[in-house]
């Protein structure tokens, strides 16, 4: 064997022994996310509303303006699987529609949520207890609870849609991130 031969072998061998240990470490001290989650159901409700505009000049009616949306309900689970505690920042639902285009919206704050009951008695069936904001999520618990998401689309767009995701934040944490089964 030649000395350019074995000075190839040799650099060939340092190469995979390097690559062996490098993989060993990253794979050893690999870390599973500090949350996991899952979305345990979904439920839409739509509101159509009509609503008179302006009084009209004499003789000219005023118009009328019609209004859909529509409310999502996902009831989800948190739970904190790391060593430390997680400090629940923010949620909000990304909803892709049929074309790509995204539509973002942030779950509502208590005080919202309690609005869109008493505003609308007709989703009273749909009330639950809700993931609060800026909460502590300690090692090893779990928070369940109703998230609440408002689009300014009709049930055929929700229908027709590629799909729905829900993120969480966290301070100092990676985001987890949902993902709604259709």
């Amino acid at each position: 064997m030649n000395s350019v031969t074995r000075a190839v072998l040799i650099v060939l061998a340092a190469v995979a022994v390097m690559s062996a240990v490098i993989g060993g470490y990253v794979y050893i001290n690999q870390k599973p996310p500090a949350a996991v989650g899952q979305i345990e159901s979904v439920q839409v409700s739509p509101i159509h509303s009509q609503m008179r505009v302006g009084e009209g000049a004499q003789g000219v009616q005023g118009g009328l303006e019609t209004y859909d949306q529509l409310f999502v309900f996902t009831k989800v689970k948190i739970h904190n699987q790391g060593k430390i505690p997680l400090f629940l920042s923010d949620m909000a639902g990304t909803l892709t529609m049929r074309n790509g285009e995204q539509q973002r919206s942030l779950n509502a704050g208590q005080q919202d949520f309690e609005k869109v009951f008493v505003a609308y008695p007709q989703l009273a069936s749909f009330r639950a207890q809700p993931v609060p904001r800026d909460i502590t999520i300690s090692p090893g618990q779990t928070v369940e609870g109703l998230m609440l998401f408002h689009y300014p689309i009709t049930p055929a767009d929700w229908d027709a849609r590629q799909g729905f995701v829900v993120n969480v934040s966290f301070i100092h944490q990676k985001d987890l991130v949902l993902e709604a089964k259709r």
